[in-house]
């Protein structure tokens, strides 16, 4: 038996393992190996004790075990990253977007990481000049590669506030200068850059257990934000923050996810917020602090904006329960001070934007607020990469439409014409890099 590597890649949908990594007794060049050449099996298990996950298909009528045949599309020689070379003793092999690679299993307002075991074994001769290799089984895992986590941590709240320390996922920017594109002369980033905090929605919560703050910067491919495009509107370097909320960010107290939109995690959030600017504060620009976040925490951009009025420089809020009896003068005086730019499309089937997002882009922008609105009719893959069986791009549920925001696609203003900011359109990601206090 032998050990073999995943490749994890963190896609609109969550994260899967898109590759294998295999260590051959020899060298191979890329003619002689194929995806007709190992045969791969996986069988997904609960982290906490190694259960096989039983889950129910949509339209099955009982569960069965989330086990099957992982295709293999390519197979070729790479080096140890999982890079495409001509001659190599690791093979990688890869695999499609489907359930059994799929690393986390879950809903809206609850999820976990599963563990993925595989097992390959090799179904066809590799030829080589001293003789075929045969034989080969690889089963057991040796670590995972995800160019993706390239500057990602993890850390917890230093101290307690009101009995809460949350954990965290933060991104640290490299500093160093780059290249916007290849036509572009080498850019500096600013020795203090800005931070975006980013909140979760309530399915990346802990869940009441510690230890898995990953799902709140990987279930959603947040770490979009720590890739080339948006870093390249802040300059090339942007800290990015994001806190595990250990139940729901629109837990009052007493309804976990009720309608009067009070939270009793503000002061523990903003007392993190702070914590992390002094942590780094040579590092970070403190007027340029963008919040944002989707469904429950839409709510709670909406919240923390509402309660640190100009604390924030801009926010992005993606698909906000904020509902409408709660906008009242005195919020919309508060929230007026902030900038803000809304996301939601029509149809959500989980937060009615007629009850809670539209209303308070109406309200702000009656108040004279800086204040955008996306607002798109469906959701649909826009990237080109997942489509219907028929060719059409693929449709998803309207209430997922934050894929949009991290694909950048967030252009327009309620009445469909382009947000224009110094003569130029502009997305909701560089009008928030443009934004500052003062």
């Amino acid at each position: 038996m032998a050990t073999y590597r995943t490749v994890t890649t963190l896609g609109d949908f969550g994260p899967w393992v898109s590759k294998l990594l295999l260590d051959l007794p020899c060298e191979v060049r890329a003619d002689e190996v194929s995806p007709a050449t190992f045969n791969v099996f996986c069988t997904r298990r609960e982290t906490k004790d190694g259960s096989v996950l039983m889950r129910s298909e949509k339209g099955a009528a009982r569960e069965t075990p989330s086990q099957g045949y992982a295709p293999v599309l390519r197979a070729y020689p790479c080096d140890e990253g999982g890079s495409e070379v001509p001659t190599s003793s690791r093979v990688a092999l890869e695999m499609g977007e489907i359930r059994v690679n799929k690393r986390i299993e879950g809903g809206v307002t609850r999820s976990r990481f599963v563990r993925n075991d595989y097992r390959v074994t090799q179904v066809a001769d590799v030829c080589r000049d001293d003789g075929p290799v045969n034989g080969l089984v690889f089963d057991e895992c040796a670590g995972d590669v995800c160019p993706a986590l390239d500057g990602w941590h993890e850390s917890v709240q230093s101290k307690a506030v009101d009995g809460i320390r949350l954990e965290y996922g933060y991104y640290e920017p490299s500093f160093e200068p780059f290249r916007p594109n290849a036509f572009s002369d080498l850019v500096t980033p600013p020795e203090r850059a800005a931070l975006i905090v980013w909140l979760h929605g309530a399915g990346e919560g802990a869940g009441g257990e510690r230890g898995e703050v990953g799902r709140a910067y990987q279930g959603n491919r947040v770490t979009a934000l720590s890739q080339r495009q948006i870093q390249s509107y802040f300059g090339g370097a942007a800290w990015v923050l994001v806190p595990q909320c250990p139940t729901f960010w629109m837990d009052d107290g007493e309804s976990q996810l009720g309608r009067v939109n009070e939270s009793i995690y503000v002061r523990a959030l903003k007392e993190l917020i702070d914590e992390f600017v002094a942590a780094h504060a040579d590092r970070v620009d403190p007027g340029r602090i963008v919040i944002g976040g989707l469904s429950n925490g839409g709510f709670m951009t909406v919240r923390m904006c509402l309660d640190y009025p100009g604390f924030f420089s801009a926010g992005i809020a993606v698909c906000a329960p904020f509902y409408e009896e709660n906008q009242t003068p005195e919020a919309v005086t508060a929230l007026a001070k902030t900038p803000l730019w809304f996301v939601h499309s029509k149809g959500d089937e989980l937060v009615d934007p007629t009850q809670t997002s539209l209303p308070l882009y109406r309200r702000l922008r009656e108040a004279g607020a800086e204040t955008h609105f996306t607002y798109f009719d469906h959701v649909e893959d826009l990237t080109g990469v997942y489509r219907e069986p028929d060719g059409r791009p693929l449709r998803t549920f309207n209430h997922g439409v934050w894929t949009h925001v991290y694909n950048d696609f967030c252009r327009t203003d309620l009445d469909g014409t382009n947000v224009i900011v110094d003569g130029e359109p502009v997305g909701a990601w560089e009008w928030a890099a443009d934004r500052r206090l003062g």
